[in-house]
C-alpha cells in the first residue's frame, strides 16, 4: 500500500461534467436550428442546422469532436436512404426513357468534371474539393464521402450547401415564372417525415440490417466509402428485384444527418472559416456555371422526352441534390417519377465514378 500518494479526481470529474453539459447544449441548439430551418422550408435543415450550431461551438473553443466511426455509421444510414428511392414507378420510367436520361446525365457529369478539373489544375481550390463540392447528389453523403477520400470536408460542405441554396432559389423562381400551379405530390418518399412506429417492422429491420452490413464491411476492410456503397447499390438491387423492401424512418435518419453536421462543423476553426470565405468567389463562380450547364442540358432533355414540360426537365437535371429537389417538386405540378429517375440515376453514376475521378484529377494536377 502506497502512502502519501493521492490522485485528485475532482478536475477529471468536473471536466467530464463540463463535456456532458456542452453536448447537451449543442444538442438543444441543433434541434432549435434544424426545427426553425425545416419550418422555413430551407433545404438540408437536418444537417445544416446542427452543422451551424457545431461551428458556433467550435470557434468558441468548446473542444468537442465527433469520432470518425460515427460518421461511418451515418454513411451507412444514407446508403439505405438512397436504396429506398427504388420504386415501381421509378423503374417504369427507367425502362421507357433510359437512353435519354442516361445521355443527359452523362453529358452533365462530363461537363461538371471538366469544370472541376480546370479549377483543380489552376489550384483555385485545394486537392479534390472542387470535384466533391460540385458533384450533384445527396449533399450529406458527398461531404462524408469526400472526407473518407481525404478531401477537406469543410470546404466541400460549404460548396455543397451554397449550391443547394442557390439551386433552390433558382428552382422556386422557375416554378413561379412558368406558373405551374401548386398541385403538390405530397410529403412522400424516403425522406417523408413519419414519426409514428411502423405497422410492419420487417422493412425497418431489413434497413437496419443493410446499414449494419455496410458499417461492418467498412470497419473490416478499412475502406470507409463501403459504408455508403454497399447499402446503396446492394439495397437498390435487392429492392429493385422485389426481393425485399427497406425503410429508414425519421427518428433514425434525422440523427444520422445531425451527426454528419456535427462531425463537419466541429472541425472548423476561426482560421479555416476565414480561409473558406476567401475561397467563396471562386466557389460561387463555379456553382453558377454548373447551374447554367444543367439548365442547358434540361432544354435538350425536354425535347428528347416527349410531352415533358420545361420545369420537369429542369428539376430532373437540377444539381441541387435529390432530397432538395423532391421537397421543391412536391409543391409544383410536375412529373415526379421522371425527376426522381433522373436524379437517382445521376446519383448512382456519381457514386460509381466519384472516387476514381477525384483520384484522377488530383493525380493529373500533381503531374
Amino acid at each position: 500500500m502506497l502512502h502519501g500518494f493521492h490522485i485528485n479526481k475532482a478536475p477529471i470529474m468536473n471536466n467530464g461534467k463540463r463535456r456532458v453539459g456542452l453536448w447537451l447544449v449543442l444538442a438543444l441548439l441543433s434541434v432549435a436550428a434544424a426545427t426553425l430551418m425545416y419550418r422555413l422550408q430551407l433545404p438540408g435543415a437536418f444537417m445544416l442546422g446542427p452543422m451551424l450550431a457545431a461551428v458556433v461551438f467550435a470557434i468558441s473553443g468548446a473542444g468537442l469532436r465527433v469520432h470518425r466511426q460515427f460518421s461511418i455509421g451515418a454513411l451507412s444510414i444514407m446508403g439505405c436512404l438512397i436504396a429506398g428511392f427504388i420504386t415501381p414507378s421509378l423503374l417504369t420510367v427507367y425502362r421507357d426513357h433510359w437512353l435519354a436520361l442516361s445521355a443527359a446525365n452523362i453529358a452533365t457529369l462530363l461537363l461538371i468534371i471538366a469544370v472541376a478539373t480546370l479549377i483543380t489544375r489552376r489550384k483555385w481550390l485545394p486537392d479534390s474539393t472542387a470535384v466533391w463540392g460540385l458533384f450533384p447528389g445527396a449533399a450529406s453523403a458527398m461531404v462524408l464521402l469526400a472526407d473518407s477520400q481525404g478531401s477537406d470536408a469543410r470546404i466541400v460542405a460549404m460548396m455543397q450547401y451554397t449550391r443547394i441554396v442557390m439551386v433552390s432559389v433558382a428552382s422556386i423562381a422557375m416554378a413561379a415564372l412558368l406558373d405551374q400551379g401548386q398541385e403538390g405530390v405530397g410529403d412522400s418518399g424516403p425522406l417523408g417525415l413519419v414519426w409514428s412506429a411502423p405497422a410492419d417492422y420487417s422493412p425497418l429491420l431489413a434497413g437496419l440490417a443493410l446499414a449494419l452490413s455496410g458499417y461492418i464491411a467498412a470497419r473490416l476492410s478499412g475502406i470507409n466509402s463501403l459504408a455508403l456503397f454497399l447499402p446503396a447499390f446492394g439495397g437498390a438491387a435487392l429492392q429493385g428485384a422485389g426481393l425485399v423492401r427497406f425503410e429508414i424512418p425519421s427518428f433514425i435518419f434525422i440523427p444520422a444527418f445531425a451527426v454528419t453536421g456535427w462531425y463537419v462543423g466541429l472541425m472548423f476553426t476561426r482560421s479555416t472559416i476565414r480561409y473558406c470565405l476567401g475561397l467563396l468567389p471562386i466557389m460561387l463562380a463555379a456553382i453558377v456555371l454548373v447551374v447554367f450547364v444543367c439548365g442547358l442540358v434540361a432544354l435538350v432533355l425536354a425535347r428528347m422526352v416527349l410531352d415533358t414540360d420545361i420545369l420537369t426537365a429542369y428539376l430532373a437535371m437540377s444539381p441541387g441534390g435529390i432530397e432538395t429537389i423532391v421537397i421543391i417538386a412536391r409543391d409544383t405540378n410536375v412529373y415526379l417519377p421522371l425527376i426522381l429517375a433522373s436524379q437517382f440515376l445521376r446519383l448512382l453514376i456519381m457514386l460509381s465514378i466519384g472516387p476514381s475521378v477525384a483520384r484522377a484529377v488530383v493525380g493529373w494536377q500533381s503531374r
